[in-house]
């Protein structure tokens, strides 16, 4: 009796790893082709994290957290300067989400050519967030490609630690720094910034036009929560 149990116990066995090798791996796929900006410290997935990240570090200041309570959309810029995510030798990159009510649409990512801190060109790095206050802000990523968000580009921008309350009522744009020293509370300007290709199909996989993204028309991923579900409702 044993021995025709045991005789039993291999043959399903056998069957079982037959049955294995058959079919394959479960939800195997094949490998997508890296991005110029994928690796693992400058991907789009841990662009999403760090944003995140420097989302929850400024709202712990109650007047930062209120001003970004009231945006309409934020491009946040998780690192510039030397350990941010360099393209080309300079630049960087990062996300904008739209509020649409109480929710917060997936990211849209985008590059950027330079950021002017005052007089100065480069600086040795930190974190900022452009507050997208009104529509008007909001459409100038909609419909351009390489541009600033600077006054000359016909928006108001104020720095959130030198502006009045007066100021930032009537501001397009208020930047957020974690600046210290001399370049605390300079204005930072953003120039050339355009369409992150590479990151946007590698991070949903496939072409995402950006309005879709804006318009709240493309369904939020695992790794978009990461963002969204930290930031003000």
């Amino acid at each position: 009796m044993v021995i025709k149990r045991s005789i039993a116990s291999i043959i399903l066995s056998t069957g079982a790893v037959a049955t294995m090798v058959m079919a394959g791996p479960v939800n195997a796929s094949p490998p997508r082709a890296p991005s110029a900006n994928s690796d693992h410290a400058h991907g789009p997935q841990k662009l999403v994290d760090k944003a995140a990240s420097v989302a929850v570090e400024f709202q712990r200041d109650r007047g930062k957290a209120g001003v970004m309570s009231q945006a309409r959309a934020m491009y946040i810029v998780p690192e510039y300067g030397k350990a941010g995510f360099i393209i080309g030798g300079k630049g960087g990159a990062g996300v904008v989400t739209v509020r649409h009510g109480g929710m917060w649409t997936p990211p849209a990512f985008y590059t950027f050519g330079g950021l002017s801190i005052g007089a100065q060109i480069g600086a040795t790095g930190g974190s900022v967030i452009f507050l997208l206050m009104n529509r008007k802000a909001v459409d100038v990523f909609r419909s351009s490609n390489k541009f600033a968000l600077t006054a000359n580009a016909g928006l108001s921008v104020v720095t959130y630690s030198t502006g009045s309350q007066a100021n930032l009522g009537r501001a397009d744009v208020i930047l957020l720094t974690n600046m210290r020293g001399a370049y605390a509370g300079a204005t930072i300007e953003a120039s050339d910034i355009g369409v992150d290709t590479d990151r946007t199909k590698e991070f949903y996989g496939r072409n995402i036009d950006q309005n879709a993204l804006f318009d709240g028309r493309v369904a939020p991923t695992a790794g978009s929560r990461i963002l969204t579900r930290v930031l003000p409702k």
